[in-house]
């Protein structure tokens, strides 16, 4: 089986067996023991250098007593030295500055949400018109999405239902449920007094009570328990609700955050005839994850993955890139989601910038000291290129199943192999564009192929309107 044919196949369940697997496992480049030993050499320099030290200040005592006047400013030294040595220390190995991800889930929703390419309108196409529901029809069948993507209730009966909030909601409850009662299973994890903080994000549909208060009431949870939700954030706001739980627990120690993730399909139904509103139904279908994210010493031997970097950029101040993913109405005062058909310029000019700061960071350590001298003499203005291998530095990709040209150009740009774009465009054809929970979907997938060994770097790389280009890499812990 050719990988183009295996886009189709995504596995159900952990250790599910395919042919397409010898290949994709052939296909990571692990890294060795001696890039490892390398990535440590920062902190062994450091100890070296305590310990040179140490034997430095031990030599000044040789020759007289400890208190005699000849060594009261070697006394001075050492105590101060020590004070500072212990204080770093403590704020090192003692401080919480870690994230580590217990367990995720997504929504795998049942048979009865199904649909086809042919079937994506439901009755929506009875009130549209023909040349619309054709043009709709037409482009789904070629954007990779495959026969078994899923959409919400009202997509499903034989008569057009108007979208209302009683339906929107319905449609996120569903997926909710779908996600967090699986992640607490799976991790037995009490929500009713083991989360400290909720962070929920969707795009298009922001009710009041907020989609967190929704998932708060649902479980019950503790009244001290803090909660965001972040709305209009687009297609790259699975990164953005990690990197604030982040921010939240570097500073609360001893804590544990649930990020949900998800885009409702139901808010942003459109019925007119503009096409690039029309583009919505091509692409997005329901879904979402659900994420277990803390610092408690208690739960690391458990823990998957630590995040080691976000990186967040957005070209809001050009106006043009700002406006290429809009909600609006059109003339009729219909309102939907436009998606121009310069999205893709855009979203290639942001994730240049983004890759700008997080790949020198991955660099090998004598390219990285290469790379730093080369800035630190650069002239102002002047580029300096980052020359990353991208498939040494990351051994499983995630990129925003935005459609199979945003995959494809993104191969491109990192020279990837088809067999890297594999989650991406297995996940695409299996659940469609999810939105902000695509990179998670593909995640499972590399997590069910079993492809990561330990230490594996997996890079999540997504991106919507604004425009904004979000990264986070996680390493694997075992």
């Amino acid at each position: 089986m050719s990988v183009e044919q295996a886009n189709y196949w995504y596995p159900s369940q952990q250790g599910e067996q395919n042919e397409i697997l010898p290949k994709l496992k052939k296909n990571i480049i692990h890294p060795s023991p001696l890039v490892i030993f390398l990535e440590q050499t920062p902190k062994l320099l450091f100890f070296t250098c305590v310990a040179l030290y140490a034997s430095f200040v031990a030599s000044l005592f040789k020759n007289a007593p400890l208190f005699d006047e000849q060594n009261i400013i070697a006394l001075v030294v050492t105590v101060i030295s020590c004070i500072i040595g212990v204080a770093f220390t403590m704020y090192y190995f003692v401080s919480d500055k870690h994230v580590y991800l217990l367990d995720f889930t997504v929504a795998e929703l049942g048979p009865e949400y199904e649909c086809t390419a042919e079937e994506c309108l439901g009755p929506i196409a009875n009130v549209l018109d023909k040349e619309c529901s054709d043009f709709v029809i037409r482009v789904a069948k070629v954007t990779g999405l495959g026969q078994h993507t899923h959409l919400p209730k009202m997509y499903h009966g034989e008569n057009y239902v108007p979208k209302s909030m009683a339906l929107a909601r319905e449609e996120v409850e569903t997926v909710m449920k779908a996600c967090c009662d699986k992640l607490f299973e799976q991790t037995k994890i009490d929500p009713t007094k083991d989360v400290d903080c909720v962070i929920t994000n969707c795009s298009i549909f922001n009710p009041t009570p907020s989609i967190g208060a929704m998932l708060m009431n649902k479980y019950k949870m503790k009244q001290t328990c803090k909660n965001w939700h972040l709305g209009g954030m687009g297609c790259s706001a699975g990164v953005i609700s990690c990197d604030l739980a982040k921010d939240f627990l570097y500073s609360h120690p001893n804590s544990t955050v649930l990020v949900f993730s998800t885009e409702n399909i139901t808010a942003p139904t459109y019925v007119g005839s503009d096409k690039s509103k029309l583009m919505f139904f091509t692409l997005f279908r329901s879904g979402g994850a659900a994420i277990l994210l803390t610092n408690k010493k208690s739960l690391i031997k458990k823990c998957k993955y630590e995040m080691e970097e976000t990186v967040r950029i957005h070209n809001a101040i050009d106006d043009n890139a700002y406006k290429v993913i809009f909600h609006d109405e059109d003339e009729t005062g219909s309102d939907g989601v436009s998606i121009g058909r310069t999205l893709i310029n855009y979203i290639s000019d942001v994730i240049d910038e983004n890759v700008k700061i997080l790949f020198p960071k991955y660099l090998p350590l004598f390219s990285k000291i290469a790379y730093s001298v080369k800035k630190f003499f650069a002239k102002e203005n002047e580029e300096v290129t980052c020359n990353l291998d991208v498939r040494k530095a990351f051994q499983g990709f995630c990129i925003h199943a935005g459609g199979r040209g945003v995959i494809d150009a993104v191969q491109k740009k990192f020279n990837l192999t088809d067999e890297d774009c594999m989650p991406s465009r297995a996940g695409l054809c299996r659940f469609g564009n999810t939105s902000s929970a695509s990179i998670w979907y593909e995640f499972m997938f590399l997590e069910r192929c079993e492809l990561l060994q330990k230490n594996d770097r997996v890079l999540q790389l997504a991106f919507g309107s604004g425009v904004k280009a979000n990264s986070c890499v996680w390493r694997k812990l075992n």
